[in-house]
């Protein structure tokens, strides 16, 4: 392996790490603003200002984590950024998340015929949760889900590592590494295989969209689209609590 390609690959990892650190920060900085707010002015989380708090650092920490993966996807890529949507290309976005349901529909009967039923993935099971308990915290899991994962998983996943690991070498390996290691980092806490594998298959769709787009906003999209219609179900079932 040249020593150009394992520089690239050490720094891309370390953009990764980074990256999600930052991410991290977001979703701490935004739980910490609406319950220290909730606490120090002695009223519910589900109060508008607790509520302000949290939205306020959840944008800040999240315009931040933006422009920092910006950073490092461009000195990989210079032309990276948001452009104007063109009509040959907005396709992808369907095809995109055609892909998702395709790759949701082999996991589950996967799941199925391994196991008999549905495996629910540790960090779903916990932003239904999450979702559950309504107010501050069913609007912090959809502005989690809708706005920071499109934005910043696609940075890190498909930005950084289709642009640093093996970008010269065979069209599919990076991509399948990109999916890969998305798949890894949703269920890294507790590691469960199947969830894995859909996520997995997920991540190659987004990485598929973005190689044939060649424009990280038409990954960001179909992410955001996908989660979207997740986010309606999360809805519903708050509702239905």
């Amino acid at each position: 392996m040249k020593k150009e390609t394992l520089s690239n690959i050490g720094n891309g990892l370390i953009w990764i790490v980074a990256g999600i650190i930052l991410d991290f920060a977001i979703q701490v900085s935004g739980m910490f603003a609406n319950r220290g707010a909730a606490s120090m002015f002695h009223v519910s989380k589900n109060s508008i200002l607790p509520i302000l708090l949290m939205l306020f650092f959840v944008a800040v920490f999240t315009t931040i984590t933006v422009l920092v993966m910006l950073f490092a996807v461009r000195k990989k890529a210079p032309k990276t950024g948001f452009h104007p949507f063109r009509s040959e290309k907005i396709g992808w976005v369907g095809k995109g998340y055609l892909m998702i349901l395709g790759a949701g529909a082999v996991s589950g009967l996967l799941q199925y015929a391994l196991t008999g039923g549905r495996v629910t993935a540790t960090n779903q099971a916990a932003l239904e949760s999450m979702a559950k308990a309504g107010g501050a915290s069913l609007l912090f899991v959809i502005l989690l889900a809708v706005v920071v994962a499109p934005l910043v998983e696609e940075l890190i996943f498909r930005g950084v590592i289709l642009n640093y690991f093996f970008k010269d070498g065979p069209w599919w390996l990076n991509v399948v590494i990109s999916g890969v290691l998305f798949g890894y980092f949703h269920v890294f806490q507790q590691f469960q295989f199947l969830p894995m594998l859909q996520y997995s298959l997920m991540g190659i769709a987004l990485a598929v969209v973005y190689k044939k787009t060649k424009q990280i906003q038409y990954s960001m999209l179909t992410h955001m689209l996908n989660n979207s219609v997740a986010a309606i179900s999360l809805i519903s079932m708050a509702l239905h609590h």
